[in-house]
């Protein structure tokens, strides 16, 4: 891997970089005191202060640095790091937020190779400070995130960065016209950029990055590895639970739209009293208020904190109020709808379900995911709705037609096993880079 000459910036850009260096003191006090608010709830945030500082450990200098800033990045990171790992490269594997740090420890934990650690504040002192405490041989970032002080004292210190998965939105290209462009300038940064079809690359070229540095290589997440006991666990907790009843799974479910799904729970169990539904909201705290909603609506439910051994016969919405079964939950499901698509958020990730063999069920709203939704939709596995209604009509079809479900069920497993090799290529293009 080799260290290329970047294109330069704008002179308005650095300006407004150098302005935002000498705030920037106000906003790290700014920002502890959020994290003192957020650790009443999230008491990690308060943890491992001293890596948001350039301290804390940074493993073997040369290994290869991640920065995978939550849960999601963390995701489509997984199968890159694992690629990396198996040809005998270190990772120092950094993140922002405490979903990402437990996502990475969970994933990588128990390896030799792996430094787990947050990254720091995007101050340029405390990047410097960092950078020549690890000194990577490279540095990549996973999809959208862009930190000045990361990117350009990575420059400086003739650190190569390489951004994978890109996820460049049509929604952010307006910005172009305002002072919003100076962020999208910093992409120009990158020495190659990875991303997933021809319009995302087409989108990078108009920020001004070269066509030659950047390489379509498909989404990472097909590379997504599930846990095959977890997945095996939540069959046996089906089928223990009701091996007749046809399980709709809510997935990543956000507040503005929960009481439209609880609307089409009470619809689907009315009309079909062998349906069990499985949510699994998107954040920890949205647990107990949707296991409150679903009470007050009369439905009978209950927590995967209070299983002890099975569900009860009874139970028709068993609430995932649990981070890290995210498999087991899929083991339970015969379709999954993902949320974030009830209410204009564009919809979160819907790979990780088609990747363990569930058919797929959305809202109007899937502008972040259409890029991978569109494949999936002309093999038959995904569909989109405008109505909850249309949504309601299609699940009580599928689980009164089985037939026609194991076809789908079927085109799933078949689809999910030929959009693979994802990493391989994203591995191969950054190391023959040269």
């Amino acid at each position: 891997m080799r260290h290329f000459k970047r294109q330069r910036l704008p002179l308005a850009t650095l300006l407004i970089y150098f302005g935002y260096q000498i705030i920037f003191p106000v906003l790290i006090l700014f920002g502890l005191i959020l994290a003192a608010w957020r650790s009443l709830k999230e008491p990690s945030h308060l943890k491992r202060l001293a890596d948001r500082f350039g301290f804390g450990p940074v493993g073997p200098k040369g290994a290869i640095w991640f920065y995978a800033a939550s849960l999601g990045e963390m995701n489509a990171a997984r199968p890159l790091v694992q690629v990396f790992l198996d040809n005998g490269h270190d990772v120092l594997l950094t993140h922002l937020s405490p979903a990402g740090l437990e996502a990475g420890q969970r994933f990588f934990g128990d390896h030799h190779k792996v430094t787990h650690r947050y990254m720091p504040l995007d101050f340029f002192l405390l990047v410097q400070l960092f950078l020549r405490r690890s000194r990577p041989s490279c540095g990549i970032v996973l999809e959208v995130e862009i930190w000045p002080a990361m990117l350009i004292e990575a420059d400086r210190l003739g650190v190569p960065m390489y951004l994978a998965n890109g996820n460049l939105l049509e929604l952010a290209m307006p910005r172009l016209n305002t002072w919003g462009r100076n962020r999208l300038y910093m992409f120009r940064l990158f020495d190659h950029i990875l991303t997933r079809t021809e319009d995302y690359a087409d989108r990078y070229e108009a920020t001004g990055v070269r066509r030659e540095d950047i390489t379509i290589t498909g989404e990472l997440k097909w590379d997504t590895r599930h846990d095959v006991a977890l997945i095996k666990k939540g069959e046996a907790l089906r089928k223990a639970w009701a091996s007749k009843s046809f399980n709709l799974m809510i997935s990543s479910s956000v507040q503005g739209e929960e009481d439209i799904l609880i609307d089409c729970c009470t619809q689907l169990l009315k009309q079909e009293p062998k349906i069990r539904i499985v949510w699994v909201p998107r954040s920890p705290q949205r647990f107990e208020a949707v296991n409150q909603k679903v009470i007050a609506a009369g439905l009978n439910s209950m927590k995967r904190s209070d299983l002890v051994e099975n569900i009860k016969y009874e139970t028709q919405v068993l609430i995932g109020d649990s981070l890290g079964e995210m498999d087991l939950y899929l083991g339970l499901a015969d379709i999954v709808f993902v949320g974030a698509s009830f209410i204009d958020w564009g919809g979160h990730n819907i790979i990780e379900p088609l990747t363990a063999g569930c058919p797929v069920v959305m809202g109007y709203s899937t502008e972040g995911i259409d890029f991978m939704a569109k494949e999936a939709a002309e093999a038959g596995i995904f569909h989109k709705f405008e109505l909850p209604e249309k949504m309601i009509e299609f699940i009580l079809e599928l689980s009164q037609t089985p037939n026609k479900f194991k076809e789908m069920h079927l085109l799933t497993s078949v689809f999910s096993g030929i959009t693979g090799g994802v990493a391989e290529k994203c591995y191969t293009a950054i190391t023959d880079d040269k």
